[in-house]
């Protein structure tokens, strides 16, 4: 199955903070990409009146629909066990309250994928398989290190067994094998690998950027470090913004602020989405080459109110903005970059002029 036809992400991989920060103050609109419907929920703790998430694949739409139903019918405890965060032997008892608040073609498209929902569906996205299985050769190659890691004290001592025990040629060798083109679009299947450097920029990226993190926060109030590293998100600091108790009911309160649209930021005019305040623009540049980059941004630029604010993410295709409309806050943007907790991103944030 194509990868914009298939469940691709499921769980999170980006830390909401910088695009609450990156996004703070008032607006009536706010455009995002719903990716695993991390992104959308998180964007439910912001000032914006309405959350519109916007996808081309149906399938994370699909999933988001499917999450916004267990917000509904679950209390916090069971949500957790229903996502697969939590060990449940009832997780189908769980759908079946779910199912009840999906409207009548989602209970079928649900009911056709029973499999996913059994095991959690945290965990089935294409990455998350992917990167489990990276976690469990982190696991094998570094033993107790991973513990120690994740139990460090403080940052201070975080960022010493990070250099003694895994930032070594084993680390950086295996980032360069799997930072190759071929091994992202033909063994993953995952078509932004065609937009990748080449493997020594790839690990000298990385690398670098699990270095800088491990010496500005700890890795165990990271979902990403967690997943990459120990292939879980079982720690309760290490969950997304909207899955943190203290957001449940606040979240739960705002559902009905959340629209949800296929389409890509390319059709924003065609889907009369206009006058927006905000965009976090994920890192859609990931899956773009010159021309279809511009075209995306002429959209969101298209359907930008005045002064729009804006945050995306730049993984490793570094386009440059296109078009001088676009107003980057350098400090802003540093920042973000330095302490965000999904550690591989730079950040680009600003305003649309």
């Amino acid at each position: 199955m194509d990868f914009f036809e298939s469940l691709s992400f499921s769980s999170s991989n980006e830390d909401g903070r910088s695009e609450l920060r990156a996004l703070s103050g008032p607006a009536e609109k706010l455009v995002c990409l719903t990716g695993s419907g991390t992104r959308p929920l998180d964007m439910l703790l912001s000032d914006a009146n309405q959350v519109i998430a916007l996808d081309l694949n149906p399938m994370q739409n699909a999933l988001l629909e499917l999450k916004i139903a267990a917000f509904q019918s679950l209390d916090y405890d069971a949500l957790l066990a229903f996502l697969g965060l939590v060990k449940t032997d009832d997780r189908m008892a769980l759908y079946a309250q779910v199912r009840r608040s999906l409207r009548p073609e989602m209970q079928a498209h649900w009911d056709q994928n029973l499999r996913e929902i059994g095991r959690g569906i945290w965990y089935m996205g294409l990455w998350e398989k992917v990167l489990r299985i990276g976690a469990k050769g982190v696991r094998m190659l570094r033993g107790k290190a991973v513990p120690a890691l994740f139990n460090a004290r403080d940052v201070a001592e975080q960022k010493a067994i990070w250099d003694q025990q895994f930032d070594d040629w084993v680390w950086r060798s295996s980032i360069r094998t799997l930072g190759r083109p071929w091994f992202w679009t033909r063994v993953i299947g995952e078509p932004g690998g065609a937009f990748l450097p080449g493997p020594e920029a790839v690990e000298q990226r990385l690398a670098g950027c699990f270095s800088r993190a491990s010496g500005q926060f700890l890795f165990r109030e990271s979902d990403f470090a967690s997943l990459v590293l120990r292939g879980t998100n079982v720690s309760p600091l290490a969950v997304p913004l909207h899955l943190k108790p203290e957001n449940f009911e606040r979240i739960r309160t705002r559902l009905s602020d959340l629209r949800i649209v296929t389409g890509g930021l390319g059709d924003l005019a065609d889907l009369r989405i206009n006058q927006v305040d905000a965009f976090s623009l994920s890192d859609f540049g990931s899956y773009c080459d010159d021309v279809s980059y511009s075209k995306m941004w002429a959209g969101v630029i298209g359907a930008a109110a005045p002064n729009a604010r804006f945050c995306e993410r730049v993984f490793m295709n570094d386009l440059a903005p296109p078009d001088e409309r676009i107003r980057l806050d350098q400090d802003l943007s540093d920042h973000l970059t330095t302490h965000d907790r999904a550690i591989i991103y730079a950040i680009r944030a600003g305003h649309i002029a």
